[in-house]
């Protein structure tokens, strides 16, 4: 069958007249391929710069999810308003330059701001799940770091990027975020949740301390680390404070979602004596137990064996029509407004010799397709069309 290829992101946008941050706020909503047409809940990724982030993480969430790296996720973000983004930052003290920073210590303001106004109403109205990830940069990575500290529950993943330094400095003179850190660890009062801390080796040259940050960060962590609550810090040499942000993302990406846990080669889930539904299932069952939400497999890519449209076109290929039937029929469950997974289902029933309900379900490929003015619709139907005169001869 021909292949489509998907369109852009929808990009939602709506206002929030924010009772506590006292000026509306624009909201942007990046939302995965076809979340329309899914029955799918999604985990949440809330970057706080938007002009520096907002773009690249949507790009880094496509293309992690499209290969099984990370879940499909809906990338929000707060656009800017009319107070500098340090007026919510808390106002740290710099232990190596001897400093307060001179922040604007409005943290509690925007906290609230996030629990009572955006998160809820992300709730309200998308299909979320209750896996949420914050996501600073440079000064906003000071209240990422706050919120794991002083607010623990709204968010089960936190990514401080450029962050380096930060972490070496604290509320007050004396006192570091690897302190604080530390003793939450050992009196085991850190959440179930993930944080990551990176800097670009080009901050050493102006700010040798970092390296002693993350060493000491890492150390000590490690020795009380447990199940719970996983963190790591490091420095990515030959990038500079901005331009760690890429390989920042993808490092933490990886860190939350280990690639030799998540990836997956489908066809090696297929050959087996096995039913391949059943161990497709059972690899997700095992990813959804672990993270506390349902993590589902990848439906559609291209270029790649490595998805359920491709395996079940192995399937037939291989004479296994029923195991292709309850892939695809799976598909159609999870995605019961896709025409292509219509399409395909009856393409495997056809196959069957199952045609009054391969003809049910090229009829819903075409039905869907002509409302969405799917270009595809053509194919739909004259596949139909053939299934008709096929069947009537009979």
């Amino acid at each position: 069958m021909a292949q489509q290829i998907d369109r852009p992101n929808t990009i939602d946008l709506f206002e929030i007249e924010s009772e506590f941050l006292k000026e509306s706020r624009t909201i942007k909503v990046s939302l995965p391929y076809d979340y329309a047409k899914s029955t799918k809940s999604y985990p949440i990724i809330l970057v706080l710069d938007n002009q520096l982030m907002f773009s690249t993480m949507t790009a880094m969430v496509n293309q992690l999810s499209a290969v099984s790296r990370i879940p499909e996720s809906l990338v929000v973000t707060i656009t800017e308003g009319t107070k500098h983004r340090t007026h919510y930052a808390p106002n740290l003290y710099s232990n190596s330059n001897e400093r307060a920073y001179g922040y604007g210590n409005h943290q509690k303001e925007f906290t609230q701001f996030l629990q009572n106004e955006l998160l809820p109403k992300l709730d309200a109205n998308y299909r979320t799940v209750n896996f949420r990830t914050l996501v600073g940069f440079s000064p906003s990575s000071i209240f990422t770091l706050h919120t794991l500290l002083k607010s623990p529950d709204l968010f089960q993943a936190y990514i401080a990027i450029a962050a380096g330094n930060i972490i070496g400095d604290g509320y007050k003179k004396g006192e570091s975020f690897i302190d604080i850190i530390t003793n939450f660890s050992i009196k085991d009062a850190l959440p179930n949740a993930y944080l990551y801390v990176v800097s670009g080796g080009g901050d050493l040259d102006n700010q040798p301390h970092i390296r002693a940050n993350v060493d000491g960060f890492n150390q000590n962590i490690s020795t009380f680390s447990n199940d719970n609550f996983k963190a790591k810090a490091e420095i990515i040499d030959g990038e500079g404070h901005t331009d760690v942000l890429l390989p920042g993302i993808i490092s933490a990406m990886d860190f939350i979602f280990p690639k030799e846990k998540w990836f997956v080669d489908y066809v090696d889930l297929i050959n087996t004596s096995r039913n391949p539904k059943e161990n497709i299932d059972d690899f997700y069952n095992a990813l959804s137990l672990e993270y506390g939400f349902t993590v589902y497999p990848n439906m559609d890519r291209l270029y790649s064996m490595s998805c359920i449209k491709n395996v079940g076109s192995r399937l037939l290929r291989e004479d296994r029509f029923n195991e292709a039937i309850e892939l695809y029929q799976y598909w159609t469950d999870l995605y019961p407004q896709s025409a292509k997974a219509h399409a395909y289902l009856g393409y495997a029933q056809k196959h069957a010799e199952n045609f009054k309900a391969s003809r049910v379900s090229y009829e819903k490929a075409v039905a869907i397709a002509k409302k969405e003015s799917n270009p595809q619709v053509i194919t739909y139907q004259k596949a139909l069309d053939e299934l008709k005169t096929s069947t009537n001869r009979k």
